[in-house]
């Protein structure tokens, strides 16, 4: 029996899925399908995840003591844990100088690791509304994209407009028209479409003379 083959915990290169998505296959309906979703567990990391885990986890969750109240303001909160951290980092400093061996060493780093991971906990909790505001943003920017693109949109729209309602005063009054009998219902149609001719003919010759004062000598 052969050896189990290793299946690797992180996914193939890109490039053997672009391969796959060619026009051929595309049109045999050969492609690859996309991944079912999720629904229990998932590993990340080398961590395994439950679904329905919030997007921020409080701190009692992962086994950590709380250092600040249930209700709190976050920029007070972090202006208070930067300074204990100096003034922690100041006496791991007076500890290493004094007495190196000492196991208050270890206690201040971890009083030191216990600040840090604080801080940046309360800096997570920002990370919701960083991403509302990004989308907002971004929203913005599109919004603004689109009023322009309107706006030059319309200023051609008048441009064509002007060039048009030009063209139809420079036409003459006195094109040529075919009369026909006024019961016969087909020969009044052929010469209202022989005016309409006569006057899209016109409209080209007027186009025609445009371009040639347009063209460079």
């Amino acid at each position: 029996m052969g050896e189990p083959q290793q299946v690797s915990a992180l996914p193939p290169p890109p490039m053997q899925y672009i391969k796959e998505y060619t026009d051929e296959n595309i049109r045999k309906g050969l492609v690859p399908k996309p991944p079912p979703p999720i629904r229990d567990t998932y590993m990340m990391f080398g961590n395994q995840f439950q679904c329905d885990d919030l997007i921020i986890r409080p701190l009692e969750s992962q086994g950590i003591e709380r250092l600040h109240p249930m209700q709190f303001h976050h920029k007070r909160e972090l202006k208070k844990l930067n300074m204990s951290i100096l003034v922690n980092f100041l006496d791991l400093l007076d500890i290493l100088i004094k007495s190196p061996g000492s196991i208050k060493r270890e206690e201040k780093l971890e009083d030191l690791k216990l600040l840090f991971v604080h801080m940046h906990h309360l800096i997570n909790e920002y990370r919701p509304h960083q991403a509302r505001e990004t989308l907002r943003v971004m929203m913005e920017v599109q919004k603004r994209q689109r009023l322009e693109t309107a706006e030059r949109f319309q200023k051609h729209l008048e441009r064509v407009v002007e060039m048009i309602q030009g063209c139809l005063a420079s036409l003459p009054h006195d094109l040529p028209q075919t009369e026909g009998s006024s019961g016969d219902k087909s020969t009044g149609s052929a010469a209202k479409k022989d005016r309409v001719w006569d006057k899209d003919a016109a409209m080209c010759g007027i186009i025609d003379d445009i371009n040639q004062n347009d063209s460079p000598c």
